[in-house]
């Protein structure tokens, strides 16, 4: 006889850990007890040790569905003669380490439950089970309990009791467990009743003339209605109405960044998309995120308007993943319009107060509930390259807190306050690192307070006081600055490291693979402050965790305008022309990008381009796409980031045509990458140039990789969310040891997660 203490540390609280040991050692006719604590989960077990054996290897072996063990710690102690197994109640042991659970899509079951008229739960909007259902987002802190979370408010009916104190319940300790008796309720506003609140019957919550019918009648009527989610409302419409679409956009103010959709199943999505395999299992998934899928060419009965994805040949699709959104799509036969609740790259709004304040004009109705959200939180979005590489563009519902387990104990408390476009922050401490869910860009007052309170929810559910704080190298970033004056109990902290931007996106993908050894990475982006004082984005990099080496980057060239080149990839192009051409060449050209500019425009910005004025100089990739669109007729301004990008890939560029680097790009022996073959074939305008473009990318990435045959190859940057590009890349290097970020974002979204593992090497 043996008697064990297990510490067991991971995904171990909302996902059903505690019933499903409780059922194997009853089963297995084991002594001890289990318990959630501030760690994860301690338990005790005793009886013949073969048979205590057996117990912790099918632990191991088969965990709930939604756990990851990342460690179990085993101690023998004396055993106590205990014959029967308990759950106990959970423990505080102060030093908080157990990662927070992302939200979870319903699952089959609760929506069958749902379905069923004779279940008490029938019509529910807000059913759910261990298996599913919110928890990052009514979080308050850790042990995940009911009194640390936003449904404390909501007392248990005696049925809802009954299930969750009874193991044997697929509900056992479902912290968000409720019903029509106890639960939360559905209420309405409608504009024109001056958002008065409308409540619904809780005996008659989703199905028989409920609000959720008349939410559904609204939207088939050309409404626009804010629906709230899981993590903040979203703005729904009709995305077959082009009146409506367009009226969305304008009370918005958001002309041209597409919208993402909301179907009512996965017939629908294929109907208006290709659909791969990897594609499929993504939508129904769990996590339930956005999908960039590629529009089909034949337009069907629902087809979205054209307003929807305006210039693009792309749909961000996402499948109904709460049960109210289930219950809604049960009077619609449409796709959705579903979009963030949000003023121009501010948060997500998470309350009817705040919601009606800001985006009064914007809605016609809101579908509201009284569960409080605590935590905001968008949705996510990915996309597959090639069939082969998962890509997350947006980290965020059903995938974040992204917890990524280190081998080795971290010494120090470190938290990562990343970049300032989509931007998160990471924490390292224990053996984890914990990236949070998208933030957004730091570009004003009201995302600089969701950071700030992103920051103190952090700490909340860790009882976290940062040792060392990592930053961006860019002096004014607004999280470098911020890292600079913030206080912790009142005392100002060191700044342990400042990291350079390229160089944590390389660190970014090494952290989610464990690795240390040196990399062939390229760096490819918009915008990073580069270690001598220009700005970045083209670059090639020799790196390990000691540091890296510039091996190549493109040749620099100037912004006209600073910030405005970044809105209008022509001052980009005209720059490019500058830099080749004299005055007098630049304007006897008829191309696009000179076309888009009065002579005496072009005159003065020359001037501005000789003297350096307002003309900062980088080595850009994310702008050189900018000056092939500009050259190629595409756009000469743009709405968003990136859509010179998808424009691009939209324009149907021809592979045939120029598959090789050829007279594209010279490479010099010191690394610089010359554009200006390119840029001369653009400017001379001739016939499929802008096809050239995207094909001698992927053959330069090429030719740089073979000088390095025995380095593991990262591609990592916003740059290479251009899906044409990396399946020319990936079909390329097909023989080559990729390492490719497909657990955190391939843009900024992880530029946190590198400095973490920057610090965490460094200490």
């Amino acid at each position: 006889m043996v008697r064990w203490r297990c510490k067991i540390s991971g995904v171990v609280q909302g996902v059903g850990f505690r019933p499903t040991v409780y059922r194997y050692a009853t089963r297995a006719e084991l002594g001890g007890w289990i318990r959630n604590d501030s760690d994860g989960v301690t338990l005790e077990v005793e009886g013949p040790k073969e048979a205590v054996k057996a117990f912790v290897r099918r632990i191991e072996e088969e965990p709930p569905s939604l756990a990851r063990i990342d460690t179990i710690e085993i101690e023998s102690i004396r055993i106590v003669g205990e014959r029967d197994f308990i759950i106990q109640p959970s423990k505080d042991s102060g030093d908080k380490k157990s990662p927070i659970l992302p939200d979870i899509a319903v699952c089959e079951t609760c929506l069958k439950e749902m379905r069923d008229p004779t279940d008490r739960r029938f019509g529910y909007p807000f059913i759910n089970c261990t298996e599913c259902g919110p928890r990052y987002t009514i979080t308050k802190t850790i042990p995940y309990d009911r009194p640390n979370t936003s449904m404390a408010i909501f007392g248990m009916c005696d049925a809802c009791r009954m299930e969750y104190e009874d193991a044997a319940s697929r509900r056992y300790h479902a912290q968000p467990i409720a019903c029509p008796e106890c639960g939360p309720r559905l209420n309405m506003r409608l504009k024109n009743e001056n958002f008065k609140e409308e409540s619904a019957n809780p005996k008659d919550s989703g199905i028989n003339d409920s609000l959720i019918e008349k939410c559904a009648t609204l939207l088939k009527e050309g409404a626009i209605v804010a629906v709230k989610g899981l993590g903040g409302f979203h703005l729904m419409c009709d995305a077959t109405n082009d009146k409506t679409v367009e009226r969305l956009r304008k009370r918005k103010r958001r002309p041209d960044k597409p919208f993402a959709l909301m179907v009512k199943n996965l017939e629908m999505a294929k109907t208006l998309a290709h659909v791969s395999e990897k594609e499929e299992h993504l939508l129904m998934s769990k996590e339930s995120p956005i999908v960039l899928l590629k529009a089909k060419a034949t337009i069907c009965t629902h087809w979205p308007s054209e307003k929807v994805t305006p210039g693009i040949d792309r749909f961000g699709v996402m499948l109904p993943y709460t049960p109210l959104h289930h219950l809604l799509f049960d009077y619609l036969d449409i796709p959705l319009v579903a979009t963030s609740a949000n003023l121009s790259e501010e948060p997500i709004v998470r309350d009817c107060s705040e919601l009606v304040a800001k985006l009064g004009h914007v809605v016609d109705a809101v579908l509201d509930h009284d569960r409080p959200i605590e935590n905001a939180i968008d949705d996510s979005v990915v996309q597959v390259i090639g069939d082969k590489w998962v890509q997350w563009l947006r980290v965020a519902r059903g995938v974040a807190p992204l917890n990524l387990p280190v081998k080795k104990p971290i010494e120090k408390k470190i938290m990562a306050v990343g970049a300032n476009q989509k931007n998160t922050i990471a924490l390292a401490f224990g053996h984890n690192i914990v990236l949070s869910p998208h933030i957004g860009d730091l570009s004003g007052i009201e995302p600089m307070e969701y950071f700030k309170r992103t920051v103190a929810t952090f700490e909340r559910f860790y009882d976290f006081a940062p040792e060392a704080l990592v930053h961006d190298l860019h002096p004014n970033y607004e999280t470098t600055k911020w890292a600079k004056k913030v206080s912790f109990a009142n005392r100002v902290l060191p700044v342990a490291v400042a990291v350079q931007h390229h160089y944590a996106h390389v660190l970014a993908v090494m952290a989610e693979h464990g690795v240390d050894r040196k990399v062939l990475a390229f760096a490819w982006d918009g915008t990073g402050y580069g270690t001598d004082d220009t700005i970045w984005g083209g670059e090639v990099l020799l790196a390990d965790v000691e540091g890296f080496e510039r091996v190549g980057h493109l040749r620099s060239f100037r912004l006209l305008g600073g910030e405005k080149a970044i809105r209008e990839p022509r001052r980009v192009a005209l720059a490019m022309l500058f830099e080749i051409f004299s005055i007098d060449e630049v304007l006897a050209m008829q191309n696009p990008t000179v076309r888009a500019f009065s002579v005496s425009e072009i005159r003065m910005l020359h001037q501005a381009w000789l003297k350096g004025i307002n003309t900062p100089i980088t080595t850009s990739m994310g702008r050189l796409f900018d000056a092939v669109a500009s050259l190629g007729g595409i756009c000469q301004r743009i709405g968003y980031e990136g859509e010179s990008g998808l424009l691009l890939e939209a324009a149907n560029i021809d592979k045939e045509v120029a598959t090789e680097k050829g007279n594209c790009f010279k490479c010099h022996e010191d690394g610089l990458v010359d554009w200006e073959p390119l840029i001369r074939i653009l400017a001379a305008g001739e016939k499929k140039s802008a096809d050239r473009f995207i094909p001698a990318l992927a053959a330069l990435v090429e030719e740089i990789a073979a000088q390095y045959p025995d380095l593991a190859i990262v591609l990592t940057g916003g740059v290479f969310q251009n899906r044409t590009l990396c399946e020319m890349i990936l079909s390329r290097l097909s023989n080559r040891d990729l390492l490719l970020p497909d657990k955190a974002p391939v843009n900024d979204g992880a530029i946190a997660l590198g400095q973490a593992w920057c610090a965490i090497h460094r200490e």
